[in-house]
């Protein structure tokens, strides 16, 4: 069978067409969003757009919760440090969601007046608040006077939230492992694990407030890498906040897609290139209350970048005559807490909180080994709380209160509507970034066959074809051996596209022998328009997540994308056959690609899938998914809130439908019962063995015996 070579067999170099895709739509969103900023020209103006930002934010996360629950705050213990001690803390940020934090307390402080404290939140280090780096910092703040909170964030520390319980053993990797396998599950329901970091901190604000030695009006915050994140969410989302120092984190989103890195979980939100805010209007979210950034001038995130976001913010801070509120302190280091920013953090807060001057000298604090300093008996919540929640059943819990099962079948028109929207196809979006202005498809198709061969007996094209400007698609076209005689096309989409037909060949010949047309079409990042590599070398921050998360923060999808290419497809077959009847058929994850296109496009004659997971609610309910199938080939941001696969299933009546060999989102075959059962949402009327009313009925094959 045929296959392409490099380049398209050399007609077209495309390896970085989906890498500069979503480069134009982000660069044009960038230069829009660069007037609307130039247009605030007035504090009111500002303050409009802040709280606008505020809300964007915090929609795109999901929300905050509307009612703060008992802290139920507890002290597990406390270590006497000389000057200061280490008290050991566990709250509830949500109920039964308990974290684990230090609080050190200058010993000058107990019974004095209320003063100015800090909350402190930990980036990607294993040990979290126990890590020598992190710790130092809190006890050169303990020791200048400051309380100080340190707070373990979800997956790290003592908050790992995927370890087997009986064992401690860690079933998905700490840190961003595991905030961007929890994060993929938020993803789907259209949200942002960044909304718990977020409340964990806002509560840690919470506990500091009812401590007596606290002043309520002078609290400020700081952490770096990953808590230079949630410092600046804070800074946006908690107006409580008096000061804030985020170190080695901010940057401009621009500068940092143009390195090609990936972000973990909590650090992509939707609409983020679109809609903001950018990293600049977090540190502006602050004005004119006082803001320094440090930097590490080695940094991976590009200092450029940050000077550039530093200078669009001090605009804001000028409006109110408050230039000098906002500075930044530089280590020659690369990505760390280092002692200059470790200095310059307790200077900031020496100015910014007691008005005194920047004198602080650090020496090198001698840290606790992690244990001693564990709040938990065994170091993890999940082995010595009994039954509290995690990330998952806190998602799982808000999937059944905002998503229920839907009491009626939506009508096939306006389920088009909700995917081709959440899958970001078509008009809707702002200036030049729209995909196409009016009616979407109606450009004409002019194919390239570059090579005719006969193979096996049939006769084989080898073809490229444009889906949009600069967007090649490619595919190997098949003919029955008795042509004139053919009934109908095939689309076929697999996993690698065309790179896996040599192990498809008799997939293939079983289609050919049924006197059918055969095309195998890759869909863009696919095959042989497959995109070179980037993001990182691990694959749960590789390429697909890199695309994947750049998409959603342009309001569409990858995946969208390609369910796009597929309707090209569609296009290119029924213009070149004379309108002659098109089934499309999906093998493992191109199965999503076929299902999505098939409800969006209702001249598609049938519809096959086979190997495909048959429910993406149940892999954003349950505690652990297949990342093999449940990623960004397969789902979109916000998928979950117009259905899930069985909700689709309505659109396609009363054409035929077969599910071969359904998986679980474990990546195990299903068996009937489960089938029948378990992914069944009862409110269709849709069973995958049986509809009540019409007669209509997928057939389903291939079911596991138990």
């Amino acid at each position: 069978m045929l296959t392409f070579g490099p380049r398209v067999d050399g007609y077209y170099d495309v390896e970085d067409q989906l890498i500069h895709y979503l480069r134009r739509r982000a660069e044009a969103a960038f230069r829009r969003r660069e007037r609307e900023r130039e247009a605030l020209t007035s504090i009111e103006a500002f303050e409009a757009r802040r709280a606008q930002l505020r809300e964007t934010f915090l929609k795109a996360i999901g929300g905050l919760p509307s009612k703060r629950a008992p802290l139920n705050a507890k002290v597990a213990g406390t270590l006497d440090r000389g000057a200061y001690e280490i008290e050991k803390i566990l709250y509830e940020s949500l109920p039964n969601f308990p974290v684990t934090a230090n609080l050190y307390v200058p010993k000058s402080r107990r019974g004095a007046k209320p003063g100015p404290a800090v909350l402190f939140v930990c980036g990607h280090a294993e040990e979290a608040k126990a890590y020598p780096k992190y710790q130092q910092v809190c006890i050169d703040l303990a020791l200048d006077g400051f309380v100080v909170l340190a707070v373990d964030p979800p997956g790290q520390g003592e908050r790992f939230q995927f370890i087997d319980e009986s064992t401690g053993e860690q079933r998905v990797r700490w840190g961003t492992t595991e905030h961007s396998y929890a994060g993929f599950q938020y993803y789907m329901a259209g949200m942002s694990i960044a909304r718990q970091f977020v409340w964990d901190g806002s509560r840690g604000i919470d506990y500091l407030v009812e401590r007596p030695e606290v002043d309520a009006k002078k609290i400020g915050v700081t952490g770096n890498s990953g808590g230079g994140t949630q410092s600046v969410f804070l800074m946006l989302a908690e107006p409580r906040l008096a000061a804030a120092m985020p170190c080695t984190f901010v940057m401009d989103y621009e500068s940092y897609l143009k390195t090609g890195q990936p972000q973990d979980g909590e650090q992509n939100h939707w609409a983020g290139f679109a809609d903001g805010p950018d990293h600049d209007e977090y540190l502006s979210a602050m004005a004119p209350r006082p803001v320094r950034v440090g930097l590490a001038a080695y940094d991976f995130f590009p200092i450029e970048g940050s000077l550039a976001a530093i200078e669009r913010a001090r605009k804001a801070f000028a409006l109110y005559g408050a230039e000098k509120h906002l500075d930044y302190a530089v280590a020659p280091t690369t990505h760390q807490y280092s002692p200059k920013l470790r200095e310059a953090a307790v200077n900031f807060f020496r100015r910014a909180l007691r008005g005194e001057e920047e004198t602080f000298k650090t020496q090198e604090p001698e840290p606790l080994p992690q244990k001693d300093l564990w709040v938990t008996e065994h170091g993890q919540v999940l082995r010595s709380v009994a039954e509290c929640h995690t990330v998952s059943s806190l998602l799982r819990k808000e999937i059944q209160l905002e998503l229920p099962l839907s009491p009626r079948v939506q009508e096939p028109e306006a389920l088009r509507a909700d995917l081709a929207g959440v899958l970001g196809i078509g008009a809707g979006q702002p200036d030049g970034e729209a995909q196409w202005k009016g009616a979407p498809r109606e450009r004409v198709i002019y194919p390239r066959v570059i090579q005719e061969a006969n193979v096996h007996g049939y006769r084989c094209e080898k073809l490229f074809f444009f889906a949009e400007p600069d967007v090649v698609l490619t595919a190997i076209l098949c003919h029955p051996r008795r042509e004139e005689r053919a009934a109908g096309a095939e689309l076929l989409l697999l996993p690698e596209g065309t790179a896996q037909i040599p192990q498809e060949r008799s997939r293939l010949i079983a289609l050919l022998e049924r006197n059918r047309r055969v095309c195998v079409l890759d869909v863009r990042g696919i095959g042989a328009v497959r995109s070179r590599g980037i993001g990182r070398a691990a694959e749960t921050h590789g390429t697909e997540w890199k695309l994947g998360c750049d998409a959603m923060k342009l309001r569409i999808s990858t995946l969208g994308l390609r369910v796009f290419d597929v309707l090209r497809g569609f296009d290119y077959l029924r213009s070149r056959f004379d309108a002659g009847e098109v089934a499309v058929s999906g093998v493992g994850i191109a199965g999503a690609w076929a299902l999505y296109a098939a409800v969006l496009e209702p001249r598609l004659a049938a519809l096959s899938l086979e190997g495909m997971p048959l429910s993406f609610r149940f892999a954003a309910e349950d505690r652990f998914y297949d990342p093999e199938q449940v990623n960004f080939l397969t789902c979109a941001w916000g998928i979950l809130r117009v259905g899930d696969v069985v909700d689709m299933l309505p659109a396609l009546k009363p054409r035929p439908v077969r599910i071969d060999r359904p998986m679980s989102p474990r990546g195990r075959p299903l068996t009937t019962e489960e089938v029948g059962i378990e992914f069944l949402n009862p409110a269709t009327e849709i069973g995958l063995i049986g509809e009540k009313a019409s007669g209509w009925t997928p057939a389903i094959t291939g079911l596991a015996d138990r």
